[in-house]
């Protein structure tokens, strides 16, 4: 018996800049890593008819979760229609540093 199984998530991206939706496009269980990965290419066709930039990938899961349940959920198409919005250019974006600078005194002095 498998331990494994898999869910396959495609999520669906902005065409013009960097935000992904936050609600996946589609949700689908396999009862193995292999069934998932040979779905993934025909997934990722059928979802490219609903948005340009489409992501997906295959996620081993406990075969428990899923035993017993055929998962395929899929997006309200209204949520997919946020990725049809021109993005609005605010300006010049602002730099922002994740972690302070390192003091150039720790290097030692340059010579």
């Amino acid at each position: 018996m498998n331990s494994m199984a898999a869910l396959l998530v495609i999520v669906a991206c902005h065409p013009q800049d960097t935000t992904c939706l936050q609600d996946p496009v589609a949700v689908i269980s396999y009862d193995t890593d292999d069934a998932c990965y040979n779905a993934l290419p025909q997934e990722l066709r059928r979802a490219r008819a609903m948005a340009d930039i489409i992501y997906g990938d295959c996620f081993p899961v406990s075969a428990d979760l899923v035993a017993g349940r055929d998962i395929r959920q899929t997006i309200d198409p209204g949520k997919l229609a946020v990725l049809d919005a021109p993005v609005s250019v605010a300006g010049p974006a602002e730099a922002q540093a994740l972690i302070a600078p390192i003091p150039a005194e720790r290097y030692g002095a340059i010579r």
